[in-house]
């Protein structure tokens, strides 16, 4: 009994030093890497539209709650249906998961007190606010809150704050997006032929959601601008921002995502993971990272392979790939690479930084591993 007690002991032992380390663990954001404060400019803008948006607050009922308890999807979407320009309640709002979907030609301003509460849901997938097929529409200051400390099923991961598939002229002003049981935003195809074109998501602070806090799928012309990912958690990939298509239907093209921070997320800060989208249309790929900075997540870049098992009527994707600038500090890997490139447009990255606490020459040390990959090259 004893030697079964010891051995018992020592191998929790092991377990503990060999994995306890990787027991997630939510960490706040450093102000430092706040986007809050810049983010004010859209504030003010919402502000200036307001006097001529109609108030969501009048399409509730008769006694009508304030603290985020009581349901009104209903009473939303129906007044989201027949007004263009409209402004949220200046308090939480319980929504379900049909979620809320927008319409065309439409201006949804959240004011300093408003946001969307997801009541708790079974449901493996749903979208809090939806965007399907639709064009010119402008979303202020959204703050989303998920229900994944408190869902009710064990299935699924998709989960959605903000959906935009296969829409066109869309723009994002500051979202606050949390706890989802899938992403915080996803940006792909509602059908197999029609990308998201022109998307533009300025300042997003999105945390603490459980697969990824942004997903980037299928999007020609997109801009992503100062945006800040963390402590995702729950269930892979675990990434702050995943460029990751479906499918060979679906494109990446034309993306910027510039100065993006990403915190203390799980498994990865930053995906580039293309290896669905070769098929027998040759596809242009043409992604700039411009300062990505990434602390503490897992791995802070993950260059995804081309390791499927394409045909000899696939085509190699074409286009550039850059990534500018990128700091990577507190990983356990700065960076994870595959073994073959060969259908990769070509990916360059420039003048990295690697920040590792009793380490030396990480940047040399990564140059030499990755040496001689077609299509990758460290300068």
């Amino acid at each position: 009994m004893r030697r079964r007690c010891f051995a018992f002991a020592a191998t929790l032992a092991l377990w503990m030093g060999c994995y306890a380390q990787d027991i997630f663990q939510y960490k706040p954001l450093p102000g430092t890497y706040s986007n809050l404060s810049a983010a004010g400019r859209y504030r003010t803008e919402a502000a200036s539209l307001t006097g001529g948006a109609y108030d969501l607050t009048k399409a509730l009922p008769a006694g009508y709650v304030k603290d985020g308890s009581v349901d009104y999807t209903t009473a939303l979407q129906n007044a989201l249906n027949t007004n263009k320009v409209v402004k949220m309640p200046n308090f939480p709002v319980l929504i379900n998961d049909n979620g809320l979907l927008l319409k065309s030609n439409s201006t949804v301003i959240f004011q300093p007190n408003s946001s969307l509460v997801l009541q708790s849901s079974n449901k493996g997938k749903y979208a809090m606010l939806k965007m399907l097929n639709v064009q010119n529409v402008k979303l202020y200051n959204p703050v989303l809150v998920g229900d994944k400390d408190h869902h009710s099923g064990n299935g699924g991961e998709w989960g959605m704050g903000i959906d935009v598939r296969s829409s066109d002229n869309i723009n994002i002003y500051h979202p606050q997006v949390s706890k989802c049981w899938g992403d915080g935003i996803y940006i792909g195809q509602a059908d197999k032929s029609k990308p998201n074109t022109n998307v533009n998501i300025y300042y997003a602070n999105v945390d603490n959601n459980r697969r990824n806090g942004i997903t980037i799928g299928s999007v020609k012309g997109l801009k992503l601008i100062n945006p800040v990912v963390s402590n995702t958690s729950g269930t892979l990939p675990m990434a702050g921002i995943d460029i990751e298509p479906n499918s060979s239907a679906e494109q990446i093209d034309d993306i910027l995502i510039d100065n993006p921070v990403t915190f203390n997320n799980a498994k990865y800060g930053l995906v580039v993971g293309l290896g669905r989208l070769p098929g027998p249309d040759q596809k242009q790929v043409n992604i700039t990272i411009n300062k990505h900075l990434d602390d503490g997540s897992g791995i802070a870049f993950w260059m995804g392979g081309m390791d499927g098992k394409y045909t000899a009527a696939d085509k190699p994707l074409a286009g550039n790939i850059q990534v500018i600038d990128p700091v990577w500090k507190n990983n356990s890997n700065a960076f994870k690479s595959s073994r073959n490139y060969e259908f990769a447009p070509k990916c360059k990255f420039k003048n990295i930084s690697i920040q590792k606490p009793g380490s030396n020459n990480e940047v040399d040390k990564l140059k030499k591993a990755q040496a001689n990959k077609k299509n990758l090259e460290i300068e």
